[in-house]
């Protein structure tokens, strides 16, 4: 059985995030691949950083054994998945599950090697450097990196991460009958605009003032679980710690508190078809 320990925490209105730590680092591309194919994610990924696969490569060939099976097929999908590159485009490429699985197993056989050889050493970006300058915020590649400290997704360094894709949870609408039934009651306890139509209690005793109710009224869908049948977009990153370990992270930006309790109850039952356990902490 695989194990992880998983645990999500609120930033704001507009970010939320989740994280599941990987005690089992040999098993890594096993437990990412099982969590992507547990039936709660679409099966589409992309590919949102590319830099780590070019360096990878490099490092096999520079160093590898060409005794090593994990390194031939690491090695395999990491020259297929480059030769998708294309310089000239905005557009990520797609990466399928089994190649994210033979390159992070050899990535958790390797872990020390690569961390000795600072093969995953990024410095920030100059957006980076402009807004987390504006904090005072010093940051070293090498260090630890806490994505907590990080009010924005785009601020978060790149230092150590390994692979980042960009999914997506699979829409209400696509959940089996009673997971529908019990995704609907974990957004009811978050989303206030549906607690409004519904007539349900405003969350946390809060009521809405009259600005609030304007922009709801404005932008919200006629029906307010239609934005709920669309697949829920989130990001993942596995990234390599100082310590050898590894730690999988992401983040959703769709009015990350309201929609919340959806991404709470999905990532949960993913979670438990990989056999981790979940926590939520709050911060405010």
């Amino acid at each position: 059985m695989l194990k992880a320990h998983w645990s999500g925490y609120e930033i704001d209105s507009s970010e939320a995030a989740y994280e599941v730590k990987a005690p089992q680092p040999e098993e890594l591309g096993t437990l990412v691949r099982t969590l992507l194919t547990s039936g709660y994610f679409v099966r589409s990924y992309y590919l949102l950083f590319e830099e780590p696969m070019n360096r990878l490569r490099d490092f096999i060939k520079e160093r590898g054994d060409p005794q090593d099976k994990l390194a031939a097929k690491a090695l395999e999908y990491l020259d297929k998945q480059i030769d998708k590159f294309d310089p000239t485009s905005y557009r990520a490429s797609r990466i399928g599950v089994r190649a994210t699985q033979a390159i992070l197993n050899y990535m958790g056989a390797h872990r020390q090697e690569l961390l000795d050889a600072e093969i995953f050493r990024f410095e920030l970006t100059e957006n980076q450097e402009d807004v987390l300058g504006d904090f005072g915020f010093e940051f070293e590649p090498g260090q630890w990196v806490s994505e907590t400290d990080f009010y924005s997704e785009t601020e978060i360094p790149f230092d150590g991460v390994v692979l980042c894709l960009g999914c997506s949870l699979v829409g209400l609408n696509k959940l089996e009958p009673e997971d529908q039934r019990k995704a609907k009651a974990a957004v009811r306890r978050t989303d206030i605009m549906i607690q409004e139509e519904e007539g349900r209690p405003r969350m946390g005793g809060r009521g809405l003032d009259e600005m609030d109710m304007f922009f709801s009224s404005m932008f919200s869908p006629r029906d307010p679980w239609e934005s709920y049948n669309r697949p829920q977009m989130l990001s993942l990153r596995v990234r390599l710690n100082p310590d050898a370990t590894f730690i999988v992270t992401g983040r959703w930006m769709d009015d990350g508190q309201f929609s919340y309790g959806y991404y709470d109850y999905v990532l949960s039952r993913a979670a438990k078809k990989v056999g981790a356990k979940m926590s939520l902490h709050m911060i405010h």
